[in-house]
Order: structure tokens, then sequence, then C-alpha cells
């Protein structure tokens, strides 16, 4: 044996033979492999399940064509071995199809198929029909409409400008019907604290005539937007201070009063245009929501600028409101309150519609002892007419009085119209001069007859008071 082994002829021959039978060992596994995955030695019972959100891939002329009828996900039934079974479902080297190549417009019900499954697995694809339809595909080019958001959030004084969008137009696909729904096509920009000119990009939104969205392919997806923004020159402007005060929103609940209300600071310095503060006496700059209020609190709150002032300091101001419990509630309405009308330009005349009378009722609740105290004189309306146009308005009517009840209106707004004063020197001017008419001769004579008509009056006059005159003094002498 050891000079077999010393041979190098032997050692050669085993070394060969070792390989082939490594070769021959590979192969078949390999084999085995493919045939049976995973494949287990020990035999194994046939099981059943359900696979569930199994994509359906889809083969047609997608430049000619728009396919519906199509479910995103469908379940495929799995039969057979469960070692099989489970090697499948880990793997996912399956899936299901519908080919619609060859099909031309029109509505069918077409099969779906499995593909990458085992030989030894039953497969059923549930369902295993769709009922599709094939319409061609149509294109159309829409304007495209900016539209801002959160605009009020811009710092005072900014103003935006026509903005330029690129491209101005985008290619709505889809069907002749689905296109024809079309109304507006927008994008959507957030104006939120810029302060100089920008370029943003905005995603396209469809809507149809009711403002419904619509779920359709645009290209592009998005336009650039570039938005000028402009700050007035403030060289013109001119600095006022004038007192903050507040307006109430809702009640507060059930149960509570408010005792108190103030502002810190309770007055601000506002900027802008002089012929726009000129009109502004108190600035009502903070709403104070008391629908919100459950206990005595301190809050931040930011200032809010009136139409034309570019600026106010501070911008933002504590308020602190103080509650308390209420032992006996009472609610008492107040009739005949007398609407102050505050802010209106000298260039206007103001026409009440309503309420008719100019004078509104109020409800008011809170303690009995104190609400039975309250006077509609401790009551005051008021409408803001700052910064209006000429024409009719809607304004809404604030009321305020004592700090420890709650204040309602009945009538929430009040319905103005504005009337802007004619210049009188105009109408003057405007009118034609009449020219001097030479006095005729019948005027003449009437002018002077009536002169001697009232000395006729005047003689008969003085007759009558001679004839008085005589006759006191004949009783006088008798």
């Amino acid at each position: 044996m050891d000079k077999l082994m010393e041979n190098h002829w032997f050692l050669k021959g085993i070394s060969l033979l070792l390989a082939l039978m490594l070769y021959m060992s590979t192969n078949l596994s390999d084999k085995n492999m493919t045939e049976n995955k995973n494949a287990s030695p020990f035999p194994t019972s046939d099981i059943t399940e359900t696979v569930s959100n199994i994509v359906v891939a889809v083969n047609y002329d997608e430049d000619k064509y728009i396919v519906s009828g199509i479910p995103k996900y469908v379940k495929v039934k799995l039969e057979g071995p469960k070692n099989v079974i489970t090697a499948a479902r880990s793997q996912r080297e399956f899936g299901v199809s519908v080919d619609l190549r060859g099909y031309s417009t029109g509505t069918y019900e077409v099969p779906l198929k499995y593909t990458g499954m085992e030989n030894n697995l039953k497969v059923t694809v549930q369902p295993a029909k769709v009922k599709v339809t094939i319409q061609s595909k149509a294109k159309k080019s829409f304007p495209v409409e900016v539209k801002y958001s959160n605009e009020s959030q811009m710092p005072g004084g900014s103003m935006v400008e026509k903005p330029t969008i690129k491209p101005g137009t985008v290619e709505v696909i889809g069907t002749e019907e689905e296109l024809a729904k079309v109304a507006l096509v927008r994008a959507y920009v957030d104006l939120k604290g810029i302060t100089k000119t920008v370029t943003k990009t905005a995603e396209i939104v469809l809507y149809d005539e009711d403002g419904k969205k619509l779920d359709l392919q645009t290209t592009p997806s998005k336009v650039s937007v570039t938005i000028p923004v402009s700050n007035p020159t403030t060289t013109n402007n001119i600095e006022k201070t004038v007192p903050l005060t507040y307006s109430k929103k809702g009640s507060v609940p059930e149960g509570l009063a408010v005792t108190k209300i103030g502002i810190e600071p309770n007055e601000v310095t506002i900027s802008g245009p002089k012929d726009v503060l000129d009109t502004i006496k108190s600035l009502e700059g903070v709403e104070v929501d008391l629908s919100k209020i459950t206990e005595s609190t301190t809050f931040d709150a930011s200032v809010l600028l009136p139409k034309g002032v570019t600026n106010v300091n501070p911008s933002q101001v504590k308020v602190s409101v103080e509650v308390q419990k209420q032992k006996n509630t009472k609610h008492k309405t107040i009739e005949g309150i007398s609407i102050r009308k505050n802010g209106l330009s000298d260039e206007f005349t103001l026409q009440l519609l309503s309420p008719q009378g100019g004078k509104i009722s109020v409800d008011i609740s809170g303690e009995a002892s104190i609400v039975d105290k309250i006077t509609a004189e401790q009551i005051t309306a008021s409408i803001n007419l700052q910064n209006l146009s000429s024409g009719t308005h809607d304004i809404p009517i604030q009321v305020s009085g004592p700090n420890n009840v709650s204040i309602e209106t009945k009538q929430k707004n009040a319905k103005v119209t504005l009337v802007k004063k004619e210049n009188s020197e105009q109408e003057v001017q405007g009118r034609p001069e009449q020219p001097e008419q030479p006095d005729s001769p019948e005027d003449k004579e009437n002018e002077i007859e009536k002169p001697n008509e009232k000395d006729k009056e005047q003689g008969k006059q003085n007759e009558v008071e001679n004839q008085k005159e005589q006759e006191k003094g004949a009783n006088s002498n008798g």
C-alpha cells in the first residue's frame, strides 16, 4: 500500500476520480434545486394559502390608449406542499399580469395570468377575469392660474405684483370625456413670511366646475412661479402713536364670567401714509376669542394691521384675561343701543341700510347681581369704516361693556352704503351761465306799477289809523 501511495500515477488517478465525483454532485444538486426549490427529503402534506396585495402588471400601447377597470391589487390562492408554498411566499418571484396588446378601443373581459410559479403548485388568481375599458388617449393644453395662500401673513407693507409662470400652460392627458371636465388648472404658492421677490416650484392641481379635484396626469406636473414682491417707499410715511383696543369673539363657557381683559402695552406706534393715519384714532388690533378661555390666563397676540398701514411697533402684545365662576347666572336683553360710526372719511356720506334706525339689541349673561345693574348707557356698539371705498359693505358690529359679563349682539353685521361727496365748486362751474335778458316794456311797466300799489295800500292804512285816533279823542272829550 505504501508503494502505491508513493506512485505518482496512482495519486493522479485518485485526484481525477474525486474531481469527477464532485462535478457530478454539483450538477445533480442544481437540477434538484431548479425542479423543487427547498425540497425536503421528508414527505410533507399539501396546504392551501392565499397571498394578498399582488400588483397587476398591464401590457398595452401606452402611447395610444388609456385603460380603466384594472384592479391595483389581486389575491392568489396557492395549493401544494407546505415547504414549496413557504419558499414561494418568501421569495415573491411570482406575479399577475394582463396582456392587452392587440386590443383596440372598447370594453372587454380579459383573464388575469400568473407567472413565476412552481409546477407542483396549483394557482388560482382571484378574480380570474376583469372587465376593462380601452379608450383613445387625448391631450389638451390649459393655462395655469396662480393661487396664493397665507397672503395675510406677509410682513406689513409688502405687495404682490403679477407673477410669472414657466411654463404658462400645461398639457393634461386623459380621455376626451375626462378632459371636458377640466375647469381650473392651478398652482398654489405659500406667501407666509415672504418679503422680497422669490421663485417657487408649485405642483399643478386640477379642478372641475364644482371645485372637485381631478386625478389626471399633467406634463409637466410642476411649474416655476416667480412672485415679484415690492415694498412701498417709506419716504412719505409718518408715524403715529394710537391706543390699542381689542375685540371679543364668542363667549366664555357657561358658569364663567370675564372680570377683566388687559393689553400690555395699551398703545402702539403705527407707520404709513399720512392720509391713511389721519383716519385712525385707535387701533382695534387684537382679537380675543373668549370661547377658548376656561380659566384666567395670559397669552401673546399679534397686532393686526389695517389696510394701508405698513408697520406697527410692537408687533406682539400680551393679553391677560381674568375670569371667575358665577354663583347665580342671569341672562338679559338690552335693546335700543345706537351704533357709533368710527373712521368715516370726510370724502363720503354714510347711509345705514341695516339695522333700521341704527340701533341693535344685545344679550347679556353673567352674575345676576351685576346683570341687573347694567343699563344701555354702559354698552357701546360701533362699526369701523376706516379705509372703505364707495359702495355697499357688510361691517362687523363690535360691542363692548363691563368686563365681568358676556355680551352678544343679536345682529352680527351692519350693512352700509358709502357715497362720495360731490364738489360744490365743480357743480357751479359746470352749470351754464344764463345771459342777462334786456327788460321788456311790459316788465318796466310792472316795475312802475308795483310801487304805486304799495303806496295805495300804505295810504289806506294811514286813513284807518287817523280814524282810530279821532274816535279816541271824541271819547276823551265826552
